[in-house]
């Protein structure tokens, strides 16, 4: 179930705290330094949910950044931590809500090549409609000190409006 952060931030500091010194998390941490998450008061400037199992515990974050102007989400965070497969589902009700409720006009993100989850993504535009726009050699350092490169993608809603009509008209 996919909820607001503000309320479950002391849990999600904790879980996402966990994630500082495991190799599984060094792409979606993207760097040696760690800090802790900042929930913000507002939504403003980015949306921050989590992701509850049955039980109510707090096993995925997931946000993103609002560029208000030119009506576009930038800068997913999305990150399962108890490899649940429910989290998927909210990562699906995340996009829907981006598009069907907010109505941002597209929604662009990148991945760290090497990142398990880059096929999940590339599965994600595929489906929707997206592309790829390019990537960045080069781009990021993890822990192991070595050099990453970085894929950008992107994804309108009218592509994904045409893809869920034809999703709909289908069934």
């Amino acid at each position: 179930m996919l909820v607001l952060a503000r309320d479950y931030e002391e849990e999600l500091v904790k879980r996402e705290r966990e994630t500082w010194e495991n190799k599984k998390y060094w792409y979606y941490n993207a760097s040696s330094y760690m800090r802790p998450i900042e929930v913000d008061e507002n939504t403003w400037d980015r949306m921050q949910y989590v992701s509850l199992n049955s039980f109510g515990e707090v096993i995925g974050y997931l946000g993103y950044g609002v560029e208000r102007q030119a009506r576009y989400v930038s800068n997913l965070w999305i990150v399962n931590f108890a490899d649940d497969k429910s989290f998927g589902i909210d990562v699906l009700r995340m996009v829907k809500d981006i598009f069907e409720k907010y109505r941002y006009r597209k929604i662009v993100f990148s991945v760290i090549i090497g990142n398990p989850v880059e096929r999940s993504y590339d599965r994600l535009i595929e489906r929707y409609g997206g592309r790829i726009v390019g990537i960045h050699k080069e781009h990021v350092m993890l822990p192991d000190g070595k050099l990453y490169d970085e894929k950008f993608y992107e994804i309108f809603r009218t592509d994904y409006l045409e893809h869920r009509k034809n999703v709909n008209n289908a069934e």
